[in-house]
């Protein structure tokens, strides 16, 4: 009996640590959970997610606000900054980033303001060289301990990438800005829960510059604005596994008519689709949706857009120290392709982090994707691979290597030159 009461008493002591232990293991996700979005915290942690907690930020206390300083730079080699199929010119990039967010820690609602500066400096191709930023602010105010608003807005100073498939070739890069606005609304009770929200997005194109006289590539026909809806209802049928179906509408709206057309690409696009959202512990946790999706443009010349949407994201917990996450996306898009109003895209992606040591994080991630435009003989294929490693030096030090390959292939009367692209990257990032 003695022996049975002491096993009993050691039983105890065992349940006791390992409840205390899963309580403190948790915590840094609530806390995450509660800085984003106002959900019930996940029973499972990617490689990845775990690897932020234990060399994540802690920030610097001032009142009842927590300051996020990060200061970052990487040196990156490219074999083919201007995204060409023959005659490729190489260079290296340094890039360096500061960025800050102040964040309250509040028992209730929540204010996070953030900004972010970019500078990109090419060593032989200054004309190349940018700087970008983002601000954005954020609000939230609950309710109750599940229901909340959340009010966000921003405002971006961005470039367009080189390889992107529908880019004027200009001589220098495609500047542009982006606003935001949006409201969001969370009503969660005990099996169901109700997301609608609305939001506003603007998007101002610089001209580009033509390469043989220096005069300006008109890109006005670029510059629009997208009102936004959403609605979503879930029923959790399941502790971990909730239907859901939702529906989403826009309205985009451009300033002007493309050139040598004559005509613009206003249009009203909607989407419908039913699904399901699952977080089992230690398996997967993801959400599937498929539905329809249909894009009406204002002009007759354009031709509508319909079909399948799909939007699909999983995470496969293999094991405590590999995650793999799959995802596929299907969506219909406007472009800036003279002529041409809208595309349908088609991705599908796949990553794998491995934590070979708790400070070093192997990563791997590959997507394809399909561009087919509507209404010309053309179809761009998209191939991306990268792999890399994340080392903590220290808790708030991270040194990084990337290596990523770009191939872009295309298909049609009206195709577009193929092309590859090899970039390596090495960078620190110092965060408090």
């Amino acid at each position: 009996m003695a022996y049975l009461a002491r096993r009993r008493s050691e039983w105890s002591t065992i349940r006791k640590f390992s409840a205390a232990a899963m309580l403190f293991s948790l915590c840094p996700a609530a806390v995450l959970a509660q800085s984003d979005v106002r959900q019930d915290v996940s029973p499972n942690v990617s490689v990845s997610d775990r690897f932020n907690q234990n060399f994540g930020v802690e920030g610097v206390r001032s009142g009842s606000f927590v300051i996020l300083p990060r200061l970052g730079y990487r040196q990156t080699y490219n074999d083919n900054i201007f995204a060409l199929s023959e005659d490729e010119v190489e260079d290296y990039v340094a890039e360096i980033d500061g960025a800050a967010a102040i964040r309250s820690d509040w028992s209730a609602h929540e204010l996070e303001v953030s900004g972010l500066v970019r500078r990109r400096q090419y060593f032989e191709n200054d004309t190349e060289s940018t700087t970008d930023y983002t601000a954005s602010a954020r609000g939230i105010f609950d309710f109750n301990a599940r229901s909340y608003a959340a009010l966000s807005g921003g405002h971006s100073r961005l470039t367009e990438a080189r390889r992107a498939l529908q880019t004027a070739n200009g001589a220098q890069p495609v500047r542009f800005s982006v606003s935001t606005a949006r409201i969001d609304f969370d009503f969660a009770q005990t099996r169901f829960r109700e997301q609608f929200g609305f939001s506003y997005r603007r998007e101002d194109f610089d001209d580009a510059i033509n390469p043989a006289d220096r005069s300006p590539i008109d890109q006005d026909f670029r510059d629009s604005q997208t009102y936004s809806v959403f609605y979503r209802q879930s029923f959790r049928v399941r502790p971990a596994i909730a239907l859901f179906a939702q529906v989403r509408g826009a309205v985009q709206e451009f300033d002007q008519v493309q050139p040598g057309v004559g005509f613009d690409q206003d249009s009203r696009s909607y989407s419908g689709s039913i699904g399901v959202a699952f977080d089992i512990n230690k398996v997967a946790r993801g959400e599937i949706g498929v539905g329809y999706q249909a894009r009406n443009f204002d002009s007759a010349v354009f031709e509508d857009i319909d079909g399948l949407n799909a939007d699909a994201s999983l995470e496969y917990f293999l094991s405590d120290l590999t995650t793999v996450t799959v995802g596929v996306q299907r969506q219909i898009q406007a472009t800036a392709v003279i002529g041409v109003a809208g595309l349908t895209s088609t991705e599908a992606d796949l990553k794998i982090e491995h934590e070979l040591l708790r400070p070093l994080l192997l990563v791997a991630d590959a997507s394809y994707r399909v561009d087919d435009l509507r209404g010309l003989d053309r179809q761009d294929n998209l191939f991306r691979f990268s792999a890399g490693v994340d080392y903590a030096f220290r808790r708030n030090v991270v040194l990084r290597a990337r290596f990523t390959r770009n191939d872009v292939t295309s298909s049609g009367e009206l195709e577009r030159p193929p092309f590859t692209e090899n970039i390596a990257q090495i960078g620190i990032e110092l965060r408090r």
